[in-house]
């Protein structure tokens, strides 16, 4: 069942998806029939602003009346935070904001749910994350989210690798300086033995682009998330199916974390069994 056609009215609010570019941005299909079934005058709008006129749009926005809040993602997610007034625990650990709504005095109010949203689709494959070993790709907004979450939860072990390597190294050293048991470090590249991989970097949303680790690293462990949102799979999700892997899409993760979006726009909470029925995913 897909639910559209939501008629737009003078009194319509808006969310504002805010990320560039935005061609393969799905939450709008997957929000709007759920706005609709719940009776709420509300649409969620892909706007394609590049890192330079992040400033501006913020700003804008909250000047217009209709505003409800914004969906934010690449790249944005670390640059959003000098633009919120309120910062969540997990924000401000992470660094990294995905969603934020406005108060009463209009000041703005960000959260993060990347984390919480690979760790319930998780468990919807079986994969129960606690003392399990993690090889991350990517220490960006999503990486760092997912990264600060399931250390919390008690994974056994997590190496963090980026191209940046300042970058990997910094939230390793942010992660430890919160959770000084935990055993958080910047990989080097050779170790293998994981359980879980996890790629957080745009690796995927291009047809040509490559995988984000060596063909070896996907193929010795069990459990393949791809944190790219796609519809169609992508190389890495591909590769890991052939393997016989357990997979994790970027879609899985969405649906996860949309009951949490609703619920923090103060809106009726729906089951992710639920929104894939509404939306036909």
């Amino acid at each position: 069942m897909v639910i559209s056609n939501h008629i737009i009215s003078g009194k319509t609010k808006f969310i504002a998806h805010i990320g560039f570019p935005t061609d393969t941005f799905t939450a709008p299909k997957i929000l709007n029939p759920c706005f609709k079934l719940l009776n709420e005058d509300l649409i969620v709008i892909p706007m394609a602003c590049k890192k330079e006129n992040l400033k501006q749009l913020i700003k804008a926005l909250k000047n217009l009346e209709n505003f409800f809040g914004a969906l934010i993602t690449m790249p944005h997610k670390q640059a959003i935070l000098s633009h919120l007034n309120f910062k969540s625990f997990l924000v401000k650990q992470s660094a990294s904001c995905n969603i934020l709504k406005l108060n009463k005095s209009r000041e703005t109010i960000g959260e993060i749910f990347d984390g919480v949203g690979v760790f319930k689709a998780m468990y919807e494959k079986n994969v129960l994350p606690r003392n399990k070993s993690i090889l991350l790709i990517g220490a960006g907004g999503a990486g760092s989210g997912a990264a600060f979450y399931l250390v919390s939860k008690g994974i056994s072990k997590l190496a963090i690798f980026d191209l940046d390597v300042s970058r990997s190294t910094k939230l390793c050293s942010k992660i430890r300086h919160i959770f000084p048991n935990s055993k958080v470090d910047v990989w080097n590249s050779e170790e293998a033995g994981w359980d879980i991989l996890i790629n957080a970097t745009p690796l995927g949303m291009n047809r040509a682009d490559k995988l984000p680790v060596a063909m070896r690293f996907i193929n010795s462990v069990d459990v393949v998330i791809d944190l790219v949102l796609s519809t169609t799979d992508t190389y890495l999700i591909k590769t890991a199916k052939k393997n016989g892997s357990t997979i994790v899409t970027g879609v899985d993760i969405l649906m996860a974390q949309i009951p949490e979006m609703l619920d923090f726009f103060g809106l009726e909470k729906m089951s992710v069994k639920e929104i894939r029925t509404i939306c036909g995913f």
